[in-house]
């Protein structure tokens, strides 16, 4: 039979443990499906497109927006895929028509490598500062603290 009073809460340590394993799970998730994207579609002209932002929209793709420019754009990316440059050159073609900013996702060099570290050092600095927390929380009551405890629960009605 169940007894309420039997159960007892998992430690921090082992509740520290399991939130990082979840979000070491989610990072690793993130990055194969990141890594693992539309490079190996059939449609490579539609790939292309959702990785090319388009000039007059938003942070809407070539692929996505609805505007005369990115319909023209998609064209000229066919054209080109027909004319049989590789994906390299064309994306390049577009960053020195537009400059960088013309790409969807930053490249991990450069300026936008700041961009993709930015997130694991933040979760490295909140691991550690999690760590800290948890380490100060170990520490041993001493026996004055005990007393003093005791002295205070003694004086409650």
């Amino acid at each position: 039979m169940f007894r309420a009073g039997r159960l007892r809460p998992l430690s921090d340590r082992i509740r520290t443990i399991t939130a990082l394993l979840v979000i070491a799970a989610s990072l690793a998730i993130t990055v194969v499906v990141l890594a693992t994207g539309s490079s190996d579609s059939p449609d490579r002209v539609h790939a292309l497109a959702e990785r090319l932002k388009c000039p007059i929209c938003t942070s809407e793709s070539v692929a996505d927006s609805p505007s005369q420019v990115a319909r023209d754009l998609y064209e000229l990316i066919e054209e080109q895929v027909a004319d049989g440059w590789t994906d390299d050159e064309i994306v390049e073609f577009f960053i020195d028509t537009y400059g960088e900013q013309v790409l969807l996702d930053p490249k991990a060099g450069g300026a936008g490598a700041v961009l993709w570290i930015a997130p694991i050092a933040a979760l490295a600095i909140g691991g550690v500062v999690i760590a800290g927390r948890h380490a100060r929380n170990d520490r041993e009551i001493t026996d004055a603290e005990k007393e003093r405890i005791a002295a205070e629960l003694e004086k409650r009605p």
